[in-house]
């Protein structure tokens, strides 16, 4: 056979191999479509002896107590821990891809499908002391990012706090203890902005007041203050104090910000 004849023969399989391999990014961006198809609103399904609770999200757990928050008015703080490595995936858009593929990737936590079958006690169908523990329990054997613990604090309100694993033995941000003094004058989201900017520097990992809305525009009425002078407390009693003074049904989420490396306070 011929140098020719033995070019031509492998021709077609190198064309094959270059068109397969022309697009680096083929597999993120199948990846991306499949996983972000999956991704679903809660759906929570209540009969006399139990509920049944099915979500697919990158927060398993905060999406469902979201839903659980709006649909039964309780106050559920929620806290997330600081994720890892490999607790993060690349989440980057094709659209972003497609004008940007050397650019910048963003990242999201790797949560996904969960299912919960709760038992409940049909006389009580909506008491979250048998709902909180029982769903809490079932999300830390799902294998999704984290694990929790629940902190009840009175018959409606409680706290889903982050904890310590073998592999991030770090404590819960809002476990940190701290002193802060609010500025009497100023308005309720620049004391919280101050408080975030206290723990920040009291904890070391950095905190921020975030506002999911228009320039100029608050969770609270302008003529909203908060007073506090505190010594020595856990954050997260500071927050308590402070949140009691300007709402009586808004709880808080701390979220970590998987690209910036951040926490983020806001309100729901």
């Amino acid at each position: 056979m011929s140098r020719r004849s033995i070019f031509l023969s492998f021709l077609p399989l190198s064309l094959l191999v270059f068109r397969q391999t022309s697009d680096p990014n083929a597999a993120h961006i199948k990846e991306w479509t499949e996983r972000n198809a999956q991704y679903s609103a809660p759906k929570i399904t209540e009969t006399d002896s139990s509920l049944e609770i099915t979500t697919n999200d990158p927060r398993p757990l905060d999406n469902v107590l979201d839903a659980l928050v709006h649909q039964h008015g309780w106050r559920i703080n929620y806290e997330d821990p600081l994720y890892g490595k490999s607790d993060i995936l690349d989440n980057t858009a094709p659209s972003w891809l497609k004008d940007h593929p050397n650019g910048p990737r963003a990242h999201a936590v790797k949560g996904g499908a969960f299912y919960a079958k709760i038992p409940i006690d049909g006389y009580l169908p909506d008491d979250p002391r048998q709902i909180l523990p029982a769903l809490v329990k079932a999300y830390n054997r799902s294998g999704n990012p984290g694990r929790f613990e629940l902190r009840p604090i009175n018959g409606d309100a409680f706290d889903i706090v982050p904890t310590p694993t073998a592999e991030d033995p770090q404590k819960p941000i809002l476990d940190t203890v701290m002193s802060f003094d609010t500025k009497d004058s100023d308005s309720a989201d620049s004391n919280l902005k101050a408080f975030c900017d206290a723990l920040s520097r009291e904890n070391g990992q950095a905190v921020e007041f975030w506002r999911p809305y228009a320039t100029g525009t608050s969770y609270f009425p302008a003529e909203a203050r908060i007073t506090v002078h505190v010594q020595n407390q856990p954050a997260r009693a500071v927050l308590r104090k402070m949140l009691r003074q300007v709402t009586s049904t808004m709880s808080w989420r701390l979220l970590y910000d998987t690209d910036l490396r951040k926490f983020r306070l806001m309100f729901r």
